[in-house]
């Protein structure tokens, strides 16, 4: 006969509530899993896109001189880049060595051009929006398949909440004691892993709540109740 050991209490309905929680997470686990993986690797991608070259162009290098070109010259050099249109917003280069920004619209697109502020000369121009942070964004945010995709991405985090909460609640120290389930038991096999599982779990588990949270306050349904107080709040007090 073979004896199946668990960390389950002992009493019947504690151990029907075990399992239902056991089973829970299992399969919050299945379908959320695939969901973190693309956040995850997407979230990465636009911190380093945004690092490196920026979302429009702010990292735009040019060669430093000892005089800065009037902003009126600089603006005026971008509007002239993009015939009739109208300048709609500077940003100015964080540093020495990049370039200014312009926000140039036109028959309902939006340009960027990037100007050399110290000889007024347009460097580059390009469309708001294009590039490949935005392209990374938008399957981050919803898949790139709108309402859809963002009902899923909810869906996807509001279950990772109760993956975190089933998985503290399976390891919750009864009997052993808390070193049990905040120090890994180095052991063998499935056990080591299982320690290992429990115990990363556990230290992470505020960060994750914190982290999912936070990202659920962009999506449609929770991100409109989470905001909604500071949507109602009257202007006139901010």
């Amino acid at each position: 006969m073979t004896t199946l050991t668990t960390d389950a209490p002992q009493d019947a309905s504690a151990n029907k509530f075990y399992f239902a929680a056991w089973r829970w997470h299992f399969y919050a686990g299945l379908f959320v899993i695939p969901f973190l993986a693309v956040l995850a690797v997407t979230g990465m991608a636009m911190l380093w896109i945004a690092w490196i070259d920026g979302r429009d162009g702010e990292r735009t290098a040019v060669t430093p001189q000892e005089i800065i070109a009037p902003l009126s010259e600089q603006a005026a050099a971008a509007v002239t880049a993009i015939p009739e249109g109208t300048l709609k917003q500077y940003v100015a280069p964080r540093t020495a060595d990049v370039a200014a920004l312009f926000r140039v619209d036109h028959d309902g697109e939006a340009t960027m051009v990037a100007v050399d502020p110290y000889t007024a000369k347009v460097i580059d121009t390009f469309p708001r929006r294009s590039g490949w942070y935005d392209f990374v964004d938008g399957i981050h945010s919803d898949l790139m398949l709108g309402v859809t995709g963002d009902r899923m991405l909810e869906t996807a985090a509001s279950l990772a909440l109760v993956l975190v909460a089933t998985g503290l609640y399976m390891w919750w120290p009864r009997a052993a004691g808390w070193r049990k389930a905040l120090v890994p038991s180095l052991t063998r096999g499935r056990n080591l892993w299982k320690s290992l599982h429990g115990v990363i779990g556990i230290w992470l588990s505020l960060f994750l709540v914190f982290f999912l949270v936070s990202g659920l306050a962009w999506a449609g349904i929770w991100g409109g109740k989470f905001v909604q107080a500071w949507s109602q709040f009257p202007a006139e007090k901010w």
